[in-house]
């Protein structure tokens, strides 16, 4: 059994990592010098290499000239065929393709195209495609191209494509987490929207949905790929359990909603008469249950046409911001934090609501701690 003494060594000399082989190797200590820097991802590929010569001796197959084992810079040739890291990521985001959803697809192909427009395409220059992302992105922007290059050249080393990555330890930018600004619509402008899709001669056929976001608070990939086979027959509960999602060749319906494979929603007495006014006499399983005056299934896109606007066409809020019925314009998303907040406020344990609407507890909490923590201290 070999001791500590006869173990190779990996040191630092000068700036830059070797390896020491024992006399049993050599006859005397040989010093291999591996001509690169000493940070962790560096030290790991250093053992590596120790352990490959360990295995060689072991094996009957040591090189004792030890050229098999000096760090060979690569020639002209060699270099020309060296991948850039818009080639290496695209081919590790083609390696995971099959696993992932279409969302998280489209986003990897957002990503690539930022790594197209950046100045700097080789890994080794590293660095320069850090300073370039931070001066020229936002700051999560440059955060999140950043980790994924350094996950495609992560990749790359495991694969023998890269030798070291040039990305490690070079993620992290300093910012400020800006908190989740809550600001629900209160009674009154949540009646005055209401009202307004109601009475809208272009967008009165959105005016249920609006509706049933109000008293759902369930997001928009979920309402609209909601179908009557997913509400129970007398319209007492509802199942989300589907969700449309956008991604390569456009909307796409998956299995499973955000955070979980499903949930029940229960309906109160208001959800169920709205439930009811709507469904058809014979309603078929896999249809839509909110709909085009045509019949075909509202999309993504109607909805933020009749909220927002489109081109010089405000939409139906932003018309009411515009008459100052509304003090300021909110997304359409703010319908589920209105839900949320008002079930808060009636008392309604966050752990309950997390289920309802389809998110941790632990969110809810953080989210929402204000309207949480507006209760008064209890006489006792």
């Amino acid at each position: 059994m070999r001791t500590s003494k006869n173990s190779i060594r990996v040191c630092v000399r000068g700036q830059t990592l070797s390896l020491v082989l024992p006399r049993i190797y050599c006859r005397s200590v040989k010093r291999i010098a591996l001509g690169i820097s000493d940070n962790p991802e560096n030290r790991k590929f250093a053992e590596l290499k120790a352990k490959q010569i360990e295995i060689d001796f072991l094996s009957g197959s040591f090189d004792i000239t030890l050229e098999k084992y000096r760090q060979k810079e690569p020639t002209p040739a060699a270099q020309a065929k060296s991948l850039t890291l818009p080639e290496i990521y695209e081919k590790y985001v083609d390696s995971r393709k099959k696993n992932v959803s279409p969302t998280t697809w489209k986003g990897y192909q957002g990503h690539l195209k930022q790594l197209l427009s950046c100045p700097y395409q080789l890994p080794e220059e590293a660095l320069k495609i850090r300073d370039w992302a931070v001066e020229n992105k936002p700051t999560d922007t440059a955060r999140r191209l950043l980790v994924q290059a350094n996950a495609a050249c992560e990749w790359a080393v495991e694969r023998n494509i890269l030798r070291v990555n040039p990305f490690y330890g070079k993620c992290k930018i300093k910012s400020k987490k800006s908190k989740l600004k809550i600001n629900p619509f209160i009674l009154a402008e949540k009646d005055a929207i209401l009202q307004a899709f109601a009475g809208s001669s272009k967008f009165s056929y959105l005016a249920p949905l609006i509706k049933f976001f109000f008293l759902t608070g369930c997001r928009t990939s979920e309402a609209i790929a909601l179908q009557w086979k997913h509400i129970k027959s007398d319209c007492s509960s509802i199942s989300f359990e589907e969700a449309i999602v956008f991604g390569v060749g456009g909307a796409i319906r998956k299995k499973g909603t955000k955070q979980s494979e499903g949930r029940e929603f229960p309906c109160n007495s208001q959800l169920r008469a709205l439930l009811l006014a709507i469904k058809p006499e014979n309603a078929i399983a896999n249809t839509s249950v909110f709909l085009r005056p045509g019949g075909s299934p509202i999309s993504r896109q109607d909805l933020r046409t009749a909220w927002y606007g489109k081109g010089k066409d405000e939409g139906v809020v932003k018309l009411l911001v515009r008459d100052g019925v509304l003090e300021t314009y909110r997304p359409q998303y703010n319908t589920r934090h209105t839900f949320i907040s008002q079930c808060l406020e009636a008392g309604i344990a966050p752990t309950q609501v997390a289920k309802w609407v389809g998110n941790s507890a632990e969110i809810i909490f953080r989210n929402y701690a204000g309207i949480i923590n507006k209760k008064s201290v209890p006489e006792f």
